[in-house]
């Protein structure tokens, strides 16, 4: 905005206002106290007088043919208006100007000049254009201001419209989509069970139990444990490399691997691993359906009421839930999942779930394009004072500073294709979500790792 009273100053150091002052603005029966709001000019009426602000405070306004009455200059003490009018051709006002408080003014007619050839028009010129030149300067700065101004509200007008817009979109297309995904969610339910009751009756050398274990559980070990794990069941039980990764995936303890190892059958191993990803199976398709589910209702719900209710759930498992949605993406990279399984959350656990989801596919995607030597991504928790810290970090090379700002707008993404990669929403949503419980996200990039660092209020 605007400074007047800077500009006053340097109006008074342009010229002498005094000069003019006591030369024009001097006749009492021409000193004129305006109440708030009482008009002084007129639009479009002839104005031949030039008046001096002796106090208070005076707005210009114009008003188009079609359309409201907008602002085109203030003054303040010691500043002048009329002087379009009362020097221009057919000295008609194009503005209307009002008292902004009580104003006192004073005022010198067209008649009161000194003829123009004289010296003194000379003295008067001299005086009054450094005044003009000033208040056209002080006009031009408003109207930039009110031009910037209204270039951002319309700024964020369009990114208004445009969530609106896809908002709609996105409800429509949730509609048509919630009836398919609750009949996907239904099927792999109804799947799970005949299943349970097939693999039970098929089962004749207690592999049974290693199915429902996987169903229940789905995936625990990270890449980094199964590694480790592997290594360690050669050793123990002396087999070949592939049938060691296929029960180090398992969770068996030692007991169980050497019970396993002592049957005599060649295949045992294998047929245990077809149970084992038969249940995983079961498991990822149920944890991807009701996700589905899910994400579709959180998309109907955008904008009504929040109805459903609040619930305690573990940290770990939203986050292995979320693992197990991105397996493929994860297949080449180490992860590590360094949380506490004691740690709960009170919420819904599908909106975690979609945190993890998005902030996890985000580095598996920068991973993957850019493949640095051992891609690695590191979920790690724990509790400070009164907040839950959760951090995910990859080591995939950072962001560029000039992006680190943008990078929760809405729509604002670094990807330039497909579904998922255009909308750059994904961000945007997490912040949302997080927010919605009083959570805070931040990012920080330290030499090739992009760190994104959330607290939420502990539970």
């Amino acid at each position: 905005m605007i400074d007047f009273h800077k500009q006053k100053l340097a109006l008074a150091d342009l010229t002498d206002l005094n000069w003019l002052k006591q030369r024009f603005f001097v006749y009492p029966d021409q000193r004129i106290k305006v109440k708030t709001g009482e008009v002084i000019i007129r639009q479009e009426e002839v104005n031949e007088k030039m008046y001096f602000m002796e106090s208070g405070s005076t707005s210009g306004y114009f008003k188009p043919e079609e359309g409201e009455e907008f602002k085109v200059f203030s003054t303040g003490t010691n500043m002048m208006v009329g002087l379009y009018s009362f020097f221009s051709h057919d000295h008609r006002s194009y503005t209307t100007v009002k008292a902004d408080e009580d104003t006192v003014v004073l005022y010198v007619s067209r008649d009161q000049l000194p003829e123009k050839n004289s010296p003194e028009y000379g003295l008067f010129l001299e005086h009054i254009l450094p005044v003009i030149v000033n208040e056209i300067y002080l006009r031009q700065m408003l109207m930039i201001n009110s031009v910037s101004e209204k270039e951002s509200v319309l700024k964020k007008l369009m990114e208004s419209e445009k969530m609106a817009t896809l908002g709609q979109l996105a409800a429509g297309l949730a509609h048509e989509l919630n009836n398919a995904a609750s009949v996907i969610q239904s099927k792999a339910e109804w799947i799970t069970e005949h299943m349970k009751d097939y693999m039970e009756q098929k089962d004749s050398k207690g592999l049974y139990p290693y199915f429902l274990r996987s169903l229940e559980k789905g995936q625990t070990k990270s890449s980094v444990e199964v590694r480790t794990r592997k290594e360690k069941i050669k050793e123990l039980i002396g087999v070949q490399e592939n049938a060691a990764k296929k029960l180090a995936k398992m969770n068996l303890t030692d007991e169980e691997l050497m019970m396993i190892n002592q049957k005599a059958d060649s295949g045992i191993i294998d047929r245990l691993g077809n149970y084992w990803e038969a249940g995983l199976a079961l498991h990822d398709i149920n944890i991807a359906a009701s996700h589905t589910t899910h994400v579709v209702q959180s998309i109907k719900e955008l904008g009504a009421a929040n109805r459903r209710e609040h619930q305690n759930f573990s940290l770990l498992s939203s986050i292995e839930k979320a693992h197990s949605l991105l397996t493929n993406q994860l297949k080449h990279i180490e992860t590590s999942i360094e949380v506490h399984e004691d740690i709960k959350i009170n919420g819904k656990e599908g909106d975690f779930i979609q945190v993890w989801v998005n902030l996890i596919k985000n580095a598996a995607e920068v991973l993957n394009t850019k493949q640095p030597q051992s891609p690695q991504i590191i979920i790690e928790a724990s509790k400070k004072g009164s907040l839950l810290h959760v951090s995910i970090k990859d080591n995939g090379g950072g962001i560029e500073e000039s992006e680190q700002s943008k990078i929760f707008q809405p729509s604002y993404t670094t990807k330039v294709s497909g579904l998922s990669f255009g909308l750059g929403l994904g961000l945007s949503i997490v912040q949302k979500i997080l927010s919605s419980y009083e959570g805070q996200i931040q990012l920080t990039c330290q030499d090739e790792w992009t760190i994104f660092s959330i607290q939420l209020p502990k539970q």
